[in-house]
């Protein structure tokens, strides 16, 4: 027993519910009358006390036209007309900072004790300036050495072409003199590179890091000596979502904002695009260079990147007007006064529209945006704010002709939705349109009823 009642008390709340529901919304209990379904006279009597239908429907069916009060009358909507309007036309990322062009400095191919540090941590040097300076006592020997050697070769070879002249001497006596001549200043040459290398230089103009040796120190080919920043422009490294790439290019205009700063704001393009994304984040590696003649930024530094683009073009709808049935998204479009559905494909959501890819709409048709419940393919609509006579053609030169007659048998005669009150233009219009099916279905010409 204790489960009978259970169940008697889940059915009366659910009833009480759906009862509140219907009283709540009347439209829905309008749409489950219009429905067709074959409801019992009680449930039916019992739905129409809860929801009663508009002043402009119950005209309708005093008046005779649909069987449930607005299946066959024109149902007033808002609509709202099909624009166009591009993807999202701003990017926006997170990116870290740069130098323009960066350099860590080793010692090359040498090793040595450092006889003199050149330079302080932060000085700003040009290219090619000394940075470390090694002892170089040998290779300062080495050159000496070098040089008497290509003296003494040169000496040797004058003294051999004034013996070749007087023929004392044959020709390939003076080309050995000659080659051993040339091997002397590639000697010459090699010592004064090794001694070349024993001060080590700025390769590029930049701004020196922390200078991390001392005067002493013992370096080789693995000891850092400093890092050379060039940071008039600072390059900026952001990804890009995959759905931006396509319209990624070289030379587009970008701004930064660094996180430290948010009052500023600098201006850069983009300077390279990688080839190929990445395969977890789905994303690209863009780089932008932007000014730093001002030297306030620093590589490192967060960003937020804006990137303007151009976007696409696409059909632009009320996000209200979308609803969504079994085969997927569409749109009710009016045309010649009535509905009709507009499968579309939804291509990126906003706040104010949507934009959408359809077949079946183009700019200018109009779209239902309230009064969706009672949309079915073919119902007759009116659209909020237009008469009659400026939605329908047709519904205007009738209600003209019938004016026309009017005036010239004198009659004065008052329209029913007059002789009932208020709803004028909508009983006529749907009277415009109705009149030629109840004559065929009284097999009675339209002019016999006035």
């Amino acid at each position: 027993m204790a489960i009978v009642r259970q169940i008697l008390v889940t059915v009366i709340v659910l009833i009480g519910m759906g009862a509140a529901y219907l009283k709540l919304q009347p439209a829905a209990g309008q749409a489950l009358l219009a429905s067709g379904l074959s409801l019992p006279d009680p449930m039916r009597r019992a739905i129409t006390w809860l929801a009663p239908a508009p002043r402009d429907v119950a005209t309708a069916t005093r008046s005779g036209r649909g069987r449930h009060g607005f299946a066959d009358g024109p149902q007033l909507v808002v609509a709202n007309p099909v624009e166009t309007g591009r993807t999202r036309t701003a990017m926006r990322a997170i990116g870290t900072g740069e130098a323009a062009r960066s350099v860590t400095v080793y010692p090359d191919n040498t090793t040595g004790i450092i006889e003199r540090v050149a330079v302080k941590s932060g000085d700003q040097v040009a290219a090619g300036e000394p940075l470390v300076v090694l002892e170089h006592t040998t290779e300062e020997l080495a050159v000496d050495r070098a040089r008497i050697a290509l003296d003494a070769a040169e000496a040797k070879l004058s003294r051999y072409q004034t013996l070749n002249k007087s023929r004392t001497i044959s020709s390939v006596e003076v080309n050995d003199v000659l080659r051993e001549r040339d091997n002397a200043k590639i000697d010459l040459r090699s010592a004064e590179l090794a001694l070349a290398k024993r001060t080590i230089r700025a390769p590029i103009a930049g701004r020196i890091g922390i200078v991390s040796v001392n005067v002493g120190d013992l370096v080789n080919t693995q000891t850092v000596i400093a890092k050379v920043d060039d940071r008039q422009e600072i390059k900026v490294v952001f990804y890009t979502p995959e759905s931006f790439v396509s319209e990624l290019k070289i030379g587009a205009p970008v701004r930064a904002v660094p996180t430290a700063q948010p009052d500023k704001t600098f201006n850069g393009h983009i300077s390279a695009i990688d080839s190929r994304l990445d395969e977890a984040s789905r994303t690209l590696r863009t780089e932008a260079m932007i000014d730093n003649s001002a030297d306030s930024l620093r590589p490192g530094m967060s960003f937020t990147v804006s990137l303007s683009l151009d976007g696409e073009e696409y059909l632009s709808v009320d996000p209200l007007s979308v609803v969504w049935e079994r085969n997927g998204p569409l749109v009710w479009k009016i045309v010649d006064g009535k509905a009709q559905k507009a499968p579309v494909t939804i291509v990126e959501r906003n706040i104010d529209r949507v934009l959408v890819a359809s077949q079946a709409l183009k700019v200018g048709d109009p779209v239902v945006v309230e009064g969706l419940q009672s949309m079915r393919p073919g119902v007759k609509v009116r659209i909020e704010g237009q008469t009659p006579e400026t939605q329908s053609p047709v519904a205007g030169a009738a209600g003209r002709r019938q004016d026309a007659a009017k005036a010239e048998t004198g009659q004065d005669k008052r329209s029913a939705a007059e002789a009932v009150g208020g709803g004028t233009r909508l009983v006529d219009a749907a009277a415009a349109h109705e009149i030629p099916a109840r004559d065929a279905q009284n097999e009675r010409p339209a002019t016999d009823r006035e």
